[in-house]
């Protein structure tokens, strides 16, 4: 391999973030097993040889383009949490932040979508802990929100952050496979309105 070459394969070049772009697009639309580096190279514009040269196998391609979106992810919602104060305007960003994830990366979602339904060691080598910090970040919201008396005391954060991801992750998934398109921002407060509220009216609930 030229030197020149060789020198060039450092994170962040446009030849690096190719590489990424096309094991995303390719395992979207193939599955994992069903894509070998000889076809992200070539969707990527790139020699076999050059991929080894950015990552150690295919694992350690996927395993950096997934940090990188989840990374990109936490650091979009702490910074705009330096602007928002309320919890529940809290819990409204990262949703919208969740659900605008489909319009941004389309392919990323598909891959996420379809690989974690399938597959127990993709959660397990390639997503877990980013699903962790996930929880971990609405639990902290919502019992800041139950220390601030906004949210019930006698709810268990834990269950809430689920049920939360849980409702966005299914709303993902009906986008990828039916097509359906949503509004981050309003389907993002509609969530965030049922989990809070129910959906029963004041007069149903004797209030």
């Amino acid at each position: 391999m030229a030197e020149a070459e060789r020198s060039a394969a450092v994170p962040g070049s446009q030849k690096y973030q190719r590489i990424l772009d096309a094991a995303v697009e390719v395992i979207a639309e193939r599955g994992y097993f069903n894509s070998p580096v000889s076809v992200i190279a070539k969707r990527a514009g790139v020699a076999d040889g050059t991929i080894y040269l950015y990552f150690k196998s295919k694992d350690d391609v996927l395993r950096t383009a997934i940090d990188t979106t989840f990374g990109r992810f936490f650091q979009q919602v702490e910074e705009q949490f330096r602007i928002l104060s309320g919890p529940r305007e809290q819990l409204e960003y990262i949703a919208q932040v969740h659900l605008a994830s489909h319009s941004i990366n389309r392919s990323m979602t598909v891959l996420m979508q379809t690989e974690m339904r399938q597959s127990a060691r993709f959660i397990a080598e390639f997503s877990h802990h980013h699903l962790v910090k996930y929880i971990q970040m609405v639990r902290e919201v919502i019992r800041r929100g139950q220390e601030e008396k906004v949210f019930r005391a006698d709810i268990s954060d834990g269950i809430v952050a689920h049920c939360m991801f849980g409702a966005i992750d299914e709303l993902l998934s009906s986008a990828v496979f039916t097509g359906r398109a949503y509004d981050a921002k309003t389907t993002a407060r509609q969530v965030i309105d049922v989990l809070l509220c129910g959906i029963g009216t004041k007069a149903a609930l004797g209030e």
